[in-house]
């Protein structure tokens, strides 16, 4: 691909508008996606956010480029796109903001859809924020194995061993002035036992509105809590199969919303407002109460300082 640093396109139409954009961990990850997009014809990286937009047609846009020190533009050369095409297999694309599954998950990572998350832990062989702030330390030896495609790695944590991760990253998330929402993808192996799994939780202090987790509960529905301040699902999480989760607290509004594989679970108002102290995230228990260890794989976790939207929950959850 021919690199230009330090420039963008002056779109002055709509064809000449991005028809994806997403969240990739460094530039090769964003020329990938677009050599594997038979329609891309360049793409640009937005060095501070992280960001790859691919473009379907920049016919005579090449001559009008503005100024822009964060952006590098990369235009696919014949003989580079993997894999090649003739004319007759390419399609008409419609701009779009969605992120595409197949590609995403054999990146080693997954791509939301909509605003892009602030911490986004894939456990691909590590503990690393893919935004690298909020990297994790094992608690005890934790390991990895296949995740949700023969490409992909999970988190394998297991209950016997008292295995979690913390994540003393800093500054630590103020929880107390904003809407928040946790999504994950999980294959827990117990559910059904009488006891609660914490997959995600900051806890400090043990007060009412206090020590915010994400969990499985007993017997087995999604579980939203501020300690005494409580939002349980419906339905039960299967064991042994991949279930995507997703928890949003609206401060606002005052509601707790849990969705189960893309769909609306169950949602309540009269939550919070959040009075827990900042502190760090523990992933796979809580040990200030101790014994409400995960047990399963957990393939990604993504923490969002605000409020997601069904819609885009449901995408997401449509991408695989």
């Amino acid at each position: 691909m021919l690199k230009i640093t330090g420039s963008k396109f002056n779109c002055t139409t709509t064809t000449c508008l991005p028809f994806i954009t997403s969240i990739v961990l460094n530039i090769r990850n964003c020329q990938i996606a677009c050599l594997a997009e038979t329609q891309c014809d360049a793409a640009s990286f937005h060095q501070s956010a992280s960001m790859c937009e691919l473009f379907a047609d920049v016919s005579n846009q090449t001559e009008n480029m503005l100024p822009n020190v964060d952006i590098i533009t990369m235009i696919v050369e014949s003989n580079t796109r993997i894999p090649q095409v003739s004319e007759s297999e390419t399609t008409t694309i419609q701009p779009s903001t969605a992120a595409l599954s197949t590609i995403s998950a054999c990146l080693n990572m997954t791509i939301p859809v909509g605003q892009a998350p602030s911490i986004g832990w894939d456990f691909e062989g590590n503990l690393n924020d893919r935004f690298l702030m909020y990297n994790g330390t094992n608690g005890n030896k934790s390991v990895y194995t296949l995740g949700r495609y023969s490409c992909r790695k999970c988190l394998n944590l297991s209950s016997s061993l008292n295995q979690s991760v913390y994540i003393y990253g800093t500054p630590y998330i103020d929880l107390r002035n904003i809407s928040f929402s946790v999504e994950t993808w999980i294959k827990p192996t117990i559910v059904t036992d009488g006891i609660e799994h914490v997959i995600l939780a900051q806890c400090g202090t043990l007060g009412s509105y206090q020590c915010m987790r994400v969990s499985i509960g007993s017997p087995g529905p999604m579980t939203f809590r501020f300690r005494s301040d409580t939002q349980t699902g419906l339905q039960n999480v299967s064991i042994n199969v991949w279930s995507h989760l997703a928890y949003v607290y609206n401060k606002t509004a005052g509601t707790m919303a849990l969705y189960l594989n893309g769909t609306l679970d169950k949602s309540g108002t009269g939550h919070g407002p959040y009075t827990g102290p900042p502190t760090f995230f523990q992933i796979g228990n809580i040990d200030s109460i101790g014994g409400l260890y995960y047990d399963g794989c957990i393939d990604d976790i993504f923490f969002y300082p605000f409020a997601r939207t069904a819609s885009d929950i449901a995408a997401t959850f449509a991408l695989g």
